[in-house]
């Protein structure tokens, strides 16, 4: 076995930092001899190849034997304790995840768990999941997170479905929005505009006299996309069957309805445009914008029963 200097100049094992062995250190009995550890690749095996050894270990921190552990075997401990830690945590994981697939409820598993309750049985086996990756690199969520990311899905369902309903008055609005000759150069003038070359003006040594934003240019080749789509033939299908070609048109159109909504709503902020001199456009534009946001709000709010 490999030795390393330690403090004061004494040789000790490289069991005191090498985890395998440390392990293996932990298996021999008082007389050198050692046990064959059941150990696979990778895991710390199993508590009975070091159960003798540990609690001797043990025993002497707590006075009860005379000090017969070395130096290395006390450090060698202390690193397998926390593998030891690691190997239960796992192990609560899959005797956890076991328990659910034989059908035992949370509450029965918190109860066994000595938890307070079955979402305390839920919270520790999500905390434990979100401590080992997946082979692709990536953690469990949370429930938290799974729960908000159901919750964005069935906003953006809710807010496609609002646009294919309100479909006219979305093609309307945004093209009249589009059809302003000035539309750049107002939203250039906006006080959005004047915040974006503030911040560039803090950070570039030229120093631009002004700012173009996008979302005008996005805004017209989206109207224009419309136009294109709407004019394509008409398709005969099946509004529920996704393997049906019209399908996929239904929902390319949608896909276009919901963006023009979308460029439409940063009209609505007069930090982004002035429409001061256009009230019925700038009325059509912040009722559209209005609409389209309470139905949002409809479908997050919580059924009172």
């Amino acid at each position: 076995m490999k030795t390393t200097t330690g403090s004061g100049g004494s040789r000790t094992p490289e069991a005191e930092h090498n985890r395998d062995l440390a392990w293996t250190l932990m298996t021999q009995n008082p007389m050198g001899n050692r046990r064959l550890p059941s150990r696979s690749e990778g895991s710390p095996g199993r508590l009975l190849d070091i159960a003798r050894n540990y609690d001797r270990i043990c025993q002497r921190a707590d006075g009860v034997l005379q000090p017969d552990a070395t130096e290395a075997e006390v450090l060698a401990a202390l690193l397998v304790i926390r593998m030891l830690r690691e190997k239960l945590d796992h192990d609560e994981l899959k005797l956890t995840a076991l328990a659910r697939t034989k059908r035992i409820t949370w509450a029965r598993i918190a109860q066994w768990q000595e938890l307070s309750g079955r979402q305390a049985a839920e919270r520790r086996h999500l905390q434990l999941s979100r401590a080992y990756t997946r082979p692709d690199g990536t953690v469990p969520r949370t429930q938290s997170e799974r729960v908000e990311q159901a919750r964005d899905r069935r906003s953006r369902r809710a807010e496609r479905e609002w646009a294919r309903q309100h479909a006219k008055r979305i093609r309307r609005v945004a093209a009249q929005l589009a059809a302003v000759d000035d539309l750049q150069e107002r939203v250039d003038r906006s006080q959005e505009a004047r915040i974006m070359l503030a911040i560039r003006d803090a950070s570039a040594d030229d120093r631009p006299e002004s700012v173009s934003l996008v979302w005008p240019t996005a805004l017209r080749d989206c109207v224009a996309e419309d136009e294109r789509f709407s004019n394509s033939p008409p398709q005969t299908f099946d509004a529920g069957d996704p393997d049906n070609p019209g399908w996929h048109h239904q929902q390319l159109e949608i896909d276009i309805l919901h963006r023009l909504l979308g460029l439409v709503s940063y009209a609505a902020n007069p930090r982004n445009i002035d429409l001061t001199d256009l009230p019925h456009l700038a009325d059509a534009i912040s009722d559209l914008h209005h609409d389209s946001q309470e139905q949002s709000k409809t479908r997050r709010q919580p059924s009172r029963r």
